[in-house]
């Protein structure tokens, strides 16, 4: 068929905006030189306001957030992130735009926020935690909290499955069921669907059986186990026998979470290749009415936010015809010298971070740029490009380009420092090649130990948005010239600098454990993301240098750590 506004090939389709904190990631860590320019929730109304106006322009017909008490504690309340949210929900509604809401359905402490009144298990392990009268008073409080949106909300979407508080299937049914009722109470008109993220196959079924074929059940677009053959045309087998209906969760797609590896990705071309993939696997089953992608690095997302809605549209359009058209947005149609610069900052960000397809885009796959990539013509491409598109800063801001919640000049600045990190990387990645090829070729330890000495693996994180493990590219450096040194008997460089960075974060993230309790919390080094994708080893001694340091004691029994001064986070409370 040909897709078109008018017979869309996704007719909802809807931006989630992620609300990690940027300055403050997952409630663990804290970024200092982070830019608040693309913190949502700091948004003001005027802002709030733009922001909508961009997201249609960019071809969505709605906006989802994310309700979670990380993004409570990182600004102080629920009452002021409950505040940004209903100023959003009039702007959309006031744009003939929806306004949905996804909330932490099972998640009511920790990630920063202290409530240890909170119960998911019932006392009687024999028995469904909805029996329990704490479990009850947990639940109802945080679902009443949420339901504070439901007369501003058009849908509401469910997350029960992650991080796993809530184990046993008839409880899971019994609050999917209050979560709808509360919502139903205050707004009879509203819409409810629950997403499947790590939940059993029997739970469509059981929702169902359980009364609640009126919801929209939610499966995830392109992650490993959706790929599994077969897997989306039997669940849309599934929720078509059910008659409930059908959407999508996007998550990854149009970038990483910012929890995790969040960089500026464009990703128009990774997009056009996942949607067409996702369509050959089961539309001809039963096609989602709604999809919605999420916006996790604000504003700097926009390139690939404004591909995305496009392409739920007409998945067959061209994407770099929609690069090129967001590029235009921004600076302007009058301004086409100005629209070449900006576009060749995108593609060189695209050919140095994504690629072309999934497997180039995704940090496990085989095909991962950063790992495989051969960076000689990224690094060849990289002064003249930045050195272009450094004098779009002093333009002035165009008359005729899209909605922006910032100006021109505060977006192209906070663009910069990641062609500055492209460019440092394909520098290494150029010399990294060299120094496997003197390897070849026969070069004696001492050659190569002197190469290894002026490497540049560090790829400084400026102003940028961080997640739990670091700037990408500086990982990626960090590892191959690891492995290159172990593999070789040399000896890898020492970075003070760098390693007193990851030693903070360490503490940042146990003082949020500490929070709130009158005794020390003790942990191994697989505590902060089970030692992360950095690795064990570096995590071990991370924490022994800390321990020498007298930021952390030892518990002899065991071996495992805790800070030294844990009594002076004893006094934290949210709620």
């Amino acid at each position: 068929m040909k897709f078109s506004a008018q017979t869309p090939w996704i007719a909802e389709r809807e931006a989630t905006v992620c609300t990690w904190k940027v300055d403050y990631n997952r409630g663990y860590i804290s970024n200092m030189a982070t830019s608040l320019l693309v913190d949502f929730i700091s948004m003001s109304d005027r802002q709030l306001g733009e922001y909508v106006k961009m997201m249609k322009a960019c071809g969505f017909t709605g906006i989802q957030v994310t309700d979670m008490v990380s993004a409570w504690r990182a600004s102080g309340s629920w009452e002021i992130v409950h505040d940004r949210y209903k100023v959003l929900a009039n702007a959309l509604h006031e744009n003939g735009m929806k306004f949905t809401v996804w909330c932490w359905a099972a998640e009511f402490s920790g990630h920063g926020w202290h409530d240890n009144t909170v119960a998911y298990r019932n006392a009687d392990p024999e028995k469904p935690a909805c029996e329990d009268p704490r479990v009850l008073a947990a639940f109802n409080k945080y679902y009443d909290i949420y339901a504070d949106l439901a007369p501003y909300a058009d849908r509401v979407i469910a997350h029960f499955f992650d991080p796993g508080n809530l184990r046993d299937t008839p409880s899971i049914l019994y609050f999917t069921k209050l979560l709808a009722d509360k919502f139903r109470a205050k707004n009879p008109d509203i819409k409810i669907a629950v997403d499947t993220w790590g939940c059993p196959e029997s739970y469509p079924q059981e929702l169902v059986d359980a009364g609640m074929n009126d919801i929209m059940l939610m499966e995830l677009p392109f992650l490993p186990t959706w790929r599994e053959e077969g897997k989306r045309a039997k669940f849309r087998e599934g929720v078509k026998a059910l008659g409930c209906g059908l959407g999508s969760w996007g998550w990854y797609t149009c970038e990483y979470e910012i929890d995790q590896f969040p960089f500026m990705c464009i990703n128009n071309r990774v997009l056009s290749d996942v949607y067409n993939q996702t369509r050959a696997q089961a539309d001809a089953v039963m096609t989602p009415t709604y999809w919605s992608e999420m916006d996790s690095y604000h504003l700097l997302n926009f390139f690939s936010m404004y591909a995305s809605g496009h392409l739920l549209i007409d998945p067959e359009a061209d994407p770099d015809v929609l690069l090129a058209d967001s590029a235009e947005a921004i600076t302007g149609a009058s301004h086409p010298a100005n629209k070449a610069k900006l576009l060749a900052a995108l593609e060189l960000i695209r050919d140095a971070r994504s690629g072309d397809k999934w497997d180039t885009y995704w940090w496990r796959e085989p095909g991962y740029k950063l790992v495989n990539g051969d960076y000689t013509d990224i690094l060849a491409r990289a002064d003249a490009v930045i050195a272009d598109f450094e004098t779009l800063i002093a333009e002035e801001e165009p008359t005729d380009g899209v909605a922006f919640p910032i100006t021109r000049n505060q977006f192209y600045r906070l663009i910069v420092p990641h062609l500055y990190q492209v460019r440092q990387f394909a520098r290494f990645k150029v010399d990294f090649a060299a120094l496997k090829q003197r390897k070849e070729e026969g070069a004696d330890a001492a050659e190569l130990q002197a190469l290894v000495d002026v490497i540049p693996f560090e790829v400084p994180e400026y102003n940028c948005v961080i997640g739990l493990w670091g700037q990408p590219e500086a990982r990626v450096a960090y590892i191959l010239l690891r492995t290159f040194c172990r593999d070789n008997n040399l000896r890898l460089p020492e970075r003070r600098a760098m390693r007193f960075v990851f030693k903070r974060r360490l503490v940042d993230a146990l003082g949020t454990r500490q929070r709130g309790k009158d005794y020390p919390v003790y942990v191994s080094p697989k505590f902060y993301e089970n030692a992360g994708p950095w690795g064990m080893e570096m995590a071990t001694d991370l924490m022994n240098e800390l321990l020498e340091e007298g930021v952390l004691i030892r518990r002899e029994e065991d071996g495992l750590m805790a800070l030294a001064n844990w009594s002076d986070y004893r006094f934290d409370f949210s709620i």
